[in-house]
């Protein structure tokens, strides 16, 4: 018996979008999050258009999008649990202080990778920027008279940061290089220009320069209240303005962005000019943590950032990811990380760690998306 047009339709099975709804749409009965796709109809006819490319992306089942958003809470708590049983040192609250301060510049770093991230795109530079932000900051910071410059210790770094996300930004926007191999790229000339520029660390540095990286408000490490402060602000742009709408819409379909009158090599530029100021402010914060600028800082950042976001629920293939998600993927990191050390695992092991959970997460991440989830 021929099935009705209808019929078809209601068997079709929804599939997945990561699509942060800004206040003020509508509810709509079937959308799985309960509220509106299309915007408020006081928006311009350029945000209708952009509503219209929201439209276009796939939808995916509800408890899948909870499994997505929430899992990794439940993989948090399951680690911290497992730990705080087997490791007594690992449940003081010195410990927890502990992880928040190590957590903290790999998460301001993954902010600006889930921006990147968000469009498709990916930031393999970000070690290397952070070592030549720091060493910057620890010239202007040294107990020399004639080199101290307390201004240029805590402005520079950030503005390197800038500066080398542009440059990414730049070849990668306009030039149409894809942004595996820019980035790859900027990766090893960035190292290559610090390791010429002074390959002996710096220690002998001003007593101020400290506080940034290792001061205290109360008992939480300032370290930590950047990273949440920028976390907060990281949330607010793309969950409630119209720039962060359009950075979803780039990375989940580029072609309908265009046709709505996005200009997208404007945004991709501007994320990766995002990722360069989260860098140039973890530099910051890591070389005065240390009290120390070296060359070889920021090794291997680069992927305990990438694992962060996508351990998060951010996908590689763009278009869907959170900023809170991507902070709990940092402290499952850093939760992960902290206990192997107490169980005294090799540096190694380690790092294959890393590389397994990348690995898995982008692996399901494919999977899902082919099953239409």
């Amino acid at each position: 018996m021929a099935r009705s047009p209808e019929h078809s339709r209601a068997r079709t099975p929804p599939r997945n979008v990561s699509w942060p709804s800004p206040p003020g749409w509508r509810a709509r009965s079937g959308h799985p999050d309960g509220r509106e796709r299309r915007m408020r109809e006081s928006d311009t006819p350029t945000a209708a258009r952009i509503g219209a490319a929201v439209g276009a992306l796939p939808l995916r089942p509800s408890l899948v999008a909870t499994l997505r958003d929430y899992g990794i809470y439940l993989a948090l708590a399951a680690l911290v649990v497992y730990f705080a049983i087997a490791l007594p040192q690992f449940r003081t609250p010195d410990n927890a202080l502990l992880v928040l301060l190590q957590v903290s510049v790999i998460g301001i770093i993954a902010i600006g990778m889930t921006f990147t991230i968000l469009t498709a795109g990916i930031d393999l530079s970000v070690g290397s920027l952070l070592a030549v932000a720091g060493m910057f900051s620890g010239v202007f910071a040294q107990k020399d008279p004639s080199a101290a410059n307390v201004l240029l210790a805590f402005l520079l770094p950030v503005v390197i940061g800038l500066l080398g996300g542009a440059i990414n930004g730049v070849i990668i926007a306009w030039a149409g290089v894809n942004p595996l191999i820019v980035t790859l790229g900027t990766l090893t000339a960035y190292r290559g220009f610090v390791v010429w520029y002074r390959v002996n660390p710096i220690y002998d540095l001003q007593p101020y320069y400290r506080v940034v990286g290792q001061g205290t408000v109360g008992p939480i490490p300032i370290p930590a209240i950047i990273l949440l402060v920028m976390a907060g602000a990281a949330w607010v742009v793309l969950n409630y303005t119209r720039y962060g709408r359009y950075v979803y819409v780039v990375g989940g379909n580029p072609e309908a962005a265009r046709a709505a009158g996005i200009d997208v090599p404007l945004l991709k530029f501007s994320v990766y000019v995002i990722s360069g100021f989260c860098v140039g402010v973890a530099g910051l914060i890591f070389t005065s943590r240390l009290m120390a600028a070296q060359a070889i800082s920021g090794q291997g950042f680069e992927l305990q950032a990438i694992a962060a976001a996508v351990v998060g629920g951010a996908s590689l293939f763009g278009g869907r990811g959170k900023i809170t998600n991507t902070i709990v993927g940092a402290l499952i990191m850093g939760v992960l990380f902290n206990g192997l050390v107490m169980l005294n695992v090799p540096a190694p092991i380690q790092q294959m760690v890393i590389g397994v959970i990348i690995i898995a997460a982008v692996w399901l991440d494919a999977v899902l998306r082919q099953r239409g989830y």
